[in-house]
């Protein structure tokens, strides 16, 4: 599961062949609560919309990924390599645990800054220069934090 509202879902398993993703695409499309679904071949994404009215989200995710992944016993016997349901292996706790610190410090950073900017030009305006100089470097910190966590897509 790449992305997942309420309502809409994309399936993106990067080692999926189209033919899986079709499959699952006729399949999800016999389903009363699903209003459409949408391939992406070059993508390898289907994106399902479905009535949130009578599906909850958590509900379809985990019915989704049932389908996707499938019962470990009918993978372990498929007769060929494109019977079996083929996703991509799980992250390593170590990296899935940095990237949770990763989130966390840029949301913090996020709202660190969002309040400092603020403060700072109205401690500006009230003519409190060493509050001003304070929140202003307290905004910058907070940037940097975000340019540092985001470095790779910033500067390609």
């Amino acid at each position: 599961m790449a992305a997942s509202v309420p309502g809409r879902l994309r399936i993106r398993q990067g080692a999926v062949d189209p033919a899986q993703l079709r499959h699952w695409q006729a399949e999800l499309a016999t389903w009363p609560e699903v209003q459409s679904t949408r391939l992406n071949p070059e993508a390898r994404s289907l994106i399902v919309q479905y009535h949130v009215a009578q599906c909850e989200q958590a509900e379809m995710e985990s019915r989704v990924l049932t389908l996707c992944n499938g019962p470990q016993d009918m993978q372990a016997h498929a007769s060929r390599p494109s019977e079996a349901v083929t996703t991509q292996a799980p992250r390593p706790a170590k990296r899935a645990h940095r990237a949770a610190w990763r989130r966390r410090a840029n949301r913090g950073a996020k709202i660190a800054a969002m309040v400092a900017l603020p403060v700072s030009i109205a401690l500006v305006y009230a003519g409190n220069k060493r509050l001003h100089a304070a929140t202003g470097w307290l905004f910058v910190a907070a940037l940097s934090v975000h340019l540092a966590i985001h470095r790779r897509n910033v500067f390609h």
